[in-house]
């Protein structure tokens, strides 16, 4: 996955400067260590690319000293920190509207990683992922960072007397590990040698539980203004893939067409077909990788079977569906299931 194109937006950034200074690490170290120039942070709304976001990251790790500075950054990230979104986040009526909401807008937050939701009867699971290539100093610090802002947030919403849920990140136990076991009842586990991401798992009874700043007037307002921001198409160096993918896992469930995205950001089909062939791709491709990405999703649900997760899918029969899913993903359903649950 190439650096180029993702972005973030300049307010966490602020945050995490801010954080430092307050650690007693001046400023201008930090932005002469990470080769940033102060004016590029002066306006709310601007965009930092991947790689000075990670320059910024190490020098952060380097000028302070302190293995626990993506952790300390973490609990600092409030719902506000998310401009508009948040406030439509803490309007949601529980945490799995909050999940479902977040992962439809998290590129408003980050165009690094993707938040996926999925929801089976006994509970529901959360997945950071990053969409960069990352280094292990970077991907650690975007662990540590990403599990304290959920962290903080469940804390605001439910409280300290929650149900336990779990979160498993994919790296070695830090050195400060004592104050991840401080947090309970979150639980976390730490396994280096799994694949990049944040897991957060939790029981269906946590996921329903009433928020106390529900309005649904509000939640549903915000969510539409969010969506229209969604809507605005790419620039030319962000690359159409990503915006595409990022417009079909919006609409799962939903049979979209390359025209239909074309008419939403108003530009003709023909234009970004051109765009996706210039990146080696196509429409059609895309979305078989979103569409059986969420057959994975499926598969892994507890008691789900072939035959299930290929009427949810739309396909005719389970066996139609097996020849799909292993065309586009190397080995048959069965085959996934049985990794996945080893």
């Amino acid at each position: 996955m190439a650096f180029s194109g993702r972005r973030m937006p300049v307010r966490y950034v602020l945050l995490l400067l801010q954080c430092l200074q307050d650690l007693g690490v001046e400023r201008a170290r930090v932005l002469q260590l990470a080769r940033l120039d102060a004016a590029n942070l002066e306006a709310r709304d601007a965009m930092l690319s991947h790689e000075e976001v990670d320059r910024l990251m190490l020098a952060a790790t380097q000028a302070s000293g302190r293995s626990d500075i993506a952790f300390e950054f973490g609990r600092r990230i409030k719902m506000n920190s998310h401009d508009l979104l948040g406030y439509g986040l803490i309007s949601c009526p529980n945490l799995d509207g909050f999940l479902r909401m977040a992962s439809r807008h998290y590129h408003l937050m980050t165009e690094t990683w993707t938040l996926r939701y999925h929801r089976w009867p006994e509970g529901g699971e959360a997945v950071y992922t990053p969409l960069v290539a990352l280094s292990r100093t970077t991907l650690q610090f975007y662990l540590e960072a990403l599990a304290m802002a959920q962290q903080v947030q469940m804390e605001l919403m439910l409280g300290k007397h929650a149900l336990p849920y779990d979160y498993h990140l994919s790296m070695a136990e830090p050195p400060h590990g004592e104050r991840y076991r401080a947090l309970a009842p979150a639980r976390f586990h730490f396994n280096p040698t799994a694949a990049p991401c944040l897991r957060v798992i939790m029981p269906a009874a946590l996921l329903d539980q009433p928020l106390p700043l529900a309005n649904d007037d509000v939640m549903r307002d915000i969510d539409a203004r969010c969506t229209a921001l969604g809507r605005t198409p790419p620039r030319s160096d962000v690359g159409w893939p990503a915006y595409i993918m990022m417009a079909l896992r919006e609409t799962q469930g939903t049979q979209v067409t390359l025209e239909d995205i074309a008419r939403r950001v108003n530009v003709s089909a023909r234009t970004i077909d051109r765009h996706l062939k210039k990146e080696g791709t196509g429409f059609r491709e895309l979305s078989d990788k979103v569409r059986f990405e969420r057959a994975c999703d499926l598969l892994c649900q507890p008691g789900s079977s072939i035959t299930e997760v290929a009427a949810q899918l739309g396909f005719s029969d389970a066996a139609n569906f097996s020849r799909a899913f292993k065309r586009v993903q190397g080995i048959s359903p069965g085959e996934y299931q049985r990794s996945a649950g080893s």
